[in-house]
This record gives C-alpha cells, sequence and structure tokens, in this order.
C-alpha cells in the first residue's frame, strides 16, 4: 500500500514555481530520504504533504485518501527542525512539550487530564528518556531534543513519521544513535519514515530510497 502519493503536484509562492509537476510515491514501511539542492523544494514539499501549505494543482493523498478531506493528523508524526535559532520560546518540560501532541484529545476544555500525561510520560521512556521528563526542553543537548520531538511525534500511534533536517547542531555520535534507533522504529514497528536531509552521504547507509529533487520535480530514485 501506498503512504503517500503525490502527482502531477505544482505550487510556487510568486509566479515562480518551486514544484513543479512533482510525483512521488512512498510505499508503507519504506524509509527514505527527500534531497536536493538549497531552495529546491525540499521543505516546502514536506509542508504540502502536512497540509500546511496549499497546493496549486495535482493530488496529494495520504494512506490512499486524499489530502482535502484529511480532518485530523494523528497518522503523521512530523519531527521539526531543531536548532539555536528556532528553540522554542516559552518555558516547558519534556512532558508538557509531548503531552500537546495529543492537543486534539483533550476534550472542549483543552485541558490534559492524567491519561494524556500518562501516555506523555509513556512515550517519552519508550525512547529511553524517561530521566530527562520533568527537565526542561531547551536545556537538552540537540540528540536528546530530537528524542523528546519523536516522543512527541509518536504519542499518537502514527503510521508515517516526517522529519526535516533532524541532524542539524547534532554531533556525529548523537547522529549515529539518532539514525540506528530511526531504523529500530523502522524495522520493529513497520512505521514509515521520510526524511528531508542535506547529509546524504552520511545518512545513505541507513535508509532504503533516496529521492532527488531537482527543479521542482523528482529526478531519480537511487535504491
Amino acid at each position: 500500500m501506498n503512504c503517500i502519493e503525490v502527482k502531477n503536484l505544482k505550487f510556487g509562492y510568486t509566479n515562480e514555481r518551486i514544484i513543479n509537476n512533482l510525483n512521488l510515491i512512498i510505499e508503507e514501511g519504506e524509509f527514505s530520504i527527500i534531497q536536493g539542492d538549497n531552495g529546491s523544494g525540499k521543505s516546502t514539499l514536506l509542508k504540502l504533504i502536512l497540509g500546511d501549505l496549499t497546493r496549486e494543482s495535482g493530488s496529494i493523498k495520504i494512506m490512499g485518501k486524499d489530502i482535502k478531506d484529511y480532518k485530523s493528523y494523528k497518522d503523521i508524526g512530523y519531527v521539526p527542525q531543531v536548532n539555536a535559532t528556532n528553540k522554542i520560546s516559552f518555558p516547558v518540560t519534556c512532558l508538557e512539550l509531548v503531552t500537546l501532541g495529543l492537543y486534539e484529545d483533550f476534550g472542549f476544555i483543552k485541558i490534559p487530564k492524567k491519561r494524556h500525561k500518562k501516555r506523555a510520560k509513556m512515550a517519552i521512556e519508550r525512547m529511553g528518556m524517561g530521566e530527562y521528563i520533568n527537565r526542561p526542553f531547551n536545556e537538552l543537548s540537540g540528540g536528546q531534543q530530537q528524542r523528546i520531538m519523536i516522543s512527541r511525534a509518536m504519542v499518537n500511534d502514527p503510521k508515517i513519521i516526517v522529519l526535516d533536517e533532524p541532524t542539524v547542531g547534532i554531533d556525529q555520535k548523537s547522529k549515529e544513535d539518532f539514525f540506528e534507533f530511526l531504523v529500530k522504529l523502522n524495522r520493529e514497528k513497520r512505521i514509515t519514515i521520510v526524511l528531508v536531509t542535506h547529509e546524504i552521504e552520511f545518512v545513505s547507509r541507513y535508509v532504503g530510497k533516496i529521492y532527488r529533487i531537482v527543479n521542482g520535480e523528482i529526478e531519480n530514485v537511487t535504491i
């Protein structure tokens, strides 16, 4: 089954299109990279798939359903880039941050209940970060922050995880640990993983397919 299916997708921020007639199919259980030069449209493609941007034309399907019919994104866990320039600007503990991933389930008053916190705690512990539950998020190292962000993405038990430049600002050993961790998630839980990164030489040993965006299209696929 196709987890993500993109056909003839077009999008531009101005009159000049950044995504032009792009086609992409990512199968269930795939661990793949979307790669390209700066400004090639990698992060833009992620935002279109996540529904943060509206396509100009073409189609995007998630798990066989058109994106316009998606009311909830619980099936997709998103891990944004975390670095010194875009750290969370308000004080929040790791438990509070991961609990916010269950916001849609909070109810009318939008206040987390005991069961939400318990679920968030379990998600953090599954990532091997139990000792950091009450630690302020901004005090963690880059690799630790990425594990907490994955905990937040995983708290809804998604079928797909999308990551945008997850290794920026992370040292070599933490990168290796991080990708081995993603491989384990992919193999043991059959979670489809889509990763945007510039570090193609480093991460290519971990993934199944590499999709390269050139001139707004998928130019080639490396397996």
